[in-house]
């Protein structure tokens, strides 16, 4: 059965910027010498992106997809040798890989096989020794909610641009230029299960449902096809996940022929998904060439098998992308395992809105070469929790910086209000290393709220940081609403607001007044919260839940559906 959860957003046009996160500075990207279209590829991803030209490495590797661990130990040297010789082993953070350089490394223990890109990860870092080892290790950046920095995290993002052919690698390179302000509201989430595979590898399809309630939630279209029906053209796809031709019921290799957005994502339960990209294609299992082929913006495959446990987690990879992180942060946070047969197809640096677009500072007198600005800030972002709004930005150089003051004002309808100092914030002086900052703000009415900080130097000097805007809701009654999905199997949230903070308490009783699930006893904040209640143990039918929270009771139902 498939089920759409929408809302209509009152839009009248997109708006799109240019540009990711500022610079691509920190990228580096690896062009074989030996391959027309590797330097094709590479040269027009630089020229397209403005990436620094010292930030070209040039190596002479074979053309052929597959190499062995003597070949691969060529590429690596010639790669670690111009980053530490030119000082970039720390100012770099991403690496792009390009077609005609080598994908995959074939080593006699099957178990150190691996993609070129998930080993070059872990060059010049604190994992290097793993490199050609038999088996995986768990990425540091699994699960991460951060802005990534080789620094911090001790490896490289590496990502790869290929496809078929130049024409459908440059269409890739090309939907990624610019980035959408908000989702658009015809926008589609589309995961498709297969429900035969629930006795062997539950957590798979559990995932997708997982990530189609958090979508859903936020208001996004969301299909979910629980049916053995194998889903193909869907209509303005911006993500996506199936079993491709792992699907029993998929047909012609598993092509979906799907209508993609700008921006769109893929990852498919398929195991050697990654393992060409040469034409006309050799199938068994199907390809990502293919949904490269048919539009797709970034993807994710394997190149050889990965075992279940190394699929991306869809409910971190969704979730991630659509708040603004880029899509090689929301790839690797999603992915369990490095020096193993992941390959991600992309611009590292695109992200789908620009809501986490770091600012970098706007100069009231500009810099120049020879007078360089003092502070380098590389994120400036806010979270919201009940009525504080927490501050967070992150520098990766300070020069002279004796600190930040905190500016806010309100956004009305009609005006703005005027800006006001609220916080200040030391400074690290000068410093060549990352350094990350925190302030919060707690708000008493409800309204739209600017944010800007103001980089102060010792000399007296200041430069104002680009705006973020965010909205306070203060609660003003309780109220428990109904659960979602609803009917439920096994799993479905509850979500309720409290008006004030106190002791709070969530039971669910079966239709005879027994009480068979405990969901919330404590103390809990004013503001919206959430729970999840598992019923895989349950029997179906109808049950219904009860909150009470200070002078406050009430009581819903829910069907239990197995």
């Amino acid at each position: 059965m498939s089920r759409k959860m929408m809302m209509v957003l009152s839009l009248i046009s997109i708006s799109y910027v240019f540009g990711q996160t500022g610079t691509y500075k920190d990228v580096a990207v690896i062009i074989n010498v030996n391959s027309s279209i590797s330097d094709s590829v590479g040269t027009y991803f630089i020229n397209e992106r403005h990436i620094p030209l010292q930030n070209r490495i040039y190596v002479s590797s074979p053309v052929t997809e597959e190499i062995d661990s003597i070949q691969f130990q060529s590429l690596r040297s010639q790669v670690e040798s111009y980053l530490t010789v030119n000082q970039m082993k720390d100012s770099i953070n991403y690496i792009v890989t390009t077609k005609g350089v080598p994908l995959k490394v074939k080593r006699s223990d099957m178990m150190a096989s691996s993609s070129v890109e998930s080993e070059l990860s872990l060059i010049l870092g604190l994992y290097s020794g793993y490199i050609q080892k038999s088996g995986r290790i768990v990425s540091p950046f699994y699960r991460q909610r951060n802005h990534f920095t080789h620094l911090q995290y001790g490896i490289y993002i590496v990502t790869r641009l290929d496809g078929y052919n130049f024409n459908d690698i440059k269409k890739m390179i090309d939907q990624s230029k610019t980035i959408a302000q908000v989702i658009p509201a015809e926008a589609q989430f589309v995961f498709d299960q297969d429900p035969t595979w629930n006795a062997t590898v539950p957590s798979l399809n559990t995932n997708m449902a997982t990530s189609a309630t958090t979508l859903g939630a936020r208001g996004l279209n969301v299909t979910l096809n629980t049916t053995t029906t194998y889903l193909t053209s869907q209509q303005n796809v911006l993500g996506y996940t199936s079993w491709g031709s792992n699907d029993r019921n998929s047909s012609f290799h598993g092509l979906v022929n799907n209508s993609w957005m700008r921006g769109a994502i893929a990852e498919t339960y398929v195991s050697t998904s990654g393992r060409t990209f040469t034409s006309p294609a050799v199938y068994g299992q199907s390809l990502i060439a293919d949904l490269i082929a048919e539009g797709i913006t970034a993807t994710k495959g394997y190149v050889y098998e990965p075992y279940s446990s190394a699929m991306t987690d869809v409910s971190v990879l969704f979730d991630l992308y659509t708040t603004g992180y880029t899509v090689s942060e929301s790839f690797y946070s999603a992915s369990p395992y490095l020096s193993w047969m992941d390959v991600v197809i992309g611009d590292p640096k695109f992200r789908l809105i620009a809501s986490r677009l770091p600012s970098d500072f706007v100069a009231e007198v500009s810099g120049t070469e020879s007078n360089p600005l003092p502070v380098e800030l590389v994120s400036f972002n806010s979270t919201v929790k009940n009525n504080t709004v927490t501050l967070q930005w992150k520098t990766a150089t300070e020069l002279n910086n004796a600190g930040f003051n905190i500016e806010r004002r309100q956004v009305n309808d009609s005006k703005n209000s005027e800006w006001n100092t609220i916080g200040f914030i030391e400074g690290n002086g000068t410093s060549n290393a990352p350094k990350e900052y925190l302030y919060n703000d707690k708000l008493s009415s409800t309204g739209n709220y600017e944010y800007r900080l103001k980089q102060i130097d010792q000399n007296g000097k200041s430069e104002y940081s680009n705006s973020i805007t965010v909205h306070i809701s203060m609660p003003v009654r309780a109220a428990l609403d109904q659960n979602y999905p609803n009917p439920f199997n096994p799993s479905t949230s509850i979500s309720f607001t409290l008006p004030s903070s106190g002791m709070t308490r969530m039971s669910v009783y079966d239709i005879t007044g027994k009480e068979v699930a405990l969901l919330v006893n404590g103390e809990l904040a004013s503001g919206k919260h959430s729970v999840q209640f598992n019923a895989g143990q349950l029997s179906s039918g109808l049950y219904f839940y009860t909150l009470t929270a200070n002078n406050y009771t009430e009581t819903k139902k829910m069907m239990l559906v197995k």
